[in-house]
């Protein structure tokens, strides 16, 4: 992950949200900022997925964050397909009914293209909007493959976001968070040609993620 020049300890640290899973004894500290912990459900009611692709469960916070709220709100019928290239030892025996783990890697990096892509399509090809998150290895290459898979009114994210250095170092450091692995000129092509336009900036912006709706 990018951060500040110069040493770790000279970066002001970003509180990490904390979640406290019914299916879990204890908490899970996300990789997320509290921001985005506090304002998950907003950014899930607003989006109104008929499905969710993950891909990066690392410690399965978000995951589980988001399969409580879509029960909370009566959303039985969004299902949560995540993915990882494994998978943590707290999560193995989970079984929830909205939540699929997929363990192994979907992406030929070299090809910048999905060797799987049965596993992705079978899942998007449904009615409804499909909302994407990519917060595995490797963000800008999860973005601009999975974007090609996004039809009128999906919506696909992207975490450890900010818009250019420049304003990684002035307005996201030490405040919003400390990780840049994806910025615009990162995603600019993909944009362009999959007639992609942002979506909520106002709230998501905070969250160290972008969000692009399919158009």
């Amino acid at each position: 992950m990018k951060t500040q020049s110069g040493t770790k300890n000279s970066v002001k640290r970003v509180e990490q949200g904390v979640y406290k899973s019914p299916h879990l004894i204890g908490k899970i500290t996300l990789q997320q900022n509290n921001f985005f912990l506090d304002n998950l459900e907003e950014i899930i009611l607003s989006i109104n997925p008929s499905r969710i692709i993950e891909v990066g469960t690392a410690r399965g916070g978000t995951t589980l964050a988001m399969s409580n709220i879509l029960i909370k709100n009566n959303l039985h019928d969004v299902k949560i397909k995540t993915f990882d290239i494994t998978i943590r030892h707290h999560l193995k025996d989970l079984t929830i009914s909205n939540i699929e783990f997929y363990v192994g890697n979907i992406f030929n990096w070299s090809k910048s293209v999905l060797s799987k892509p049965e596993e992705i399509t079978n899942f998007l090809s449904k009615t409804g909007r499909n909302l994407i998150m990519c917060d595995g290895s490797n963000k800008v290459k999860e973005f601009n493959i999975l974007s090609q898979y996004l039809k009128v009114n999906d919506v696909i994210m992207a975490h450890d976001y900010a818009p250019n250095k420049e304003i990684f170092e002035s307005d996201y450091i030490g405040k919003i968070w400390n990780h840049m692995e994806i910025s615009d000129k990162d995603i600019k092509n993909t944009v362009e040609t999959c007639n992609l336009e942002p979506y909520n900036n106002k709230l998501i912006k905070q969250t160290a993620w972008v969000a692009k709706i399919k158009k």
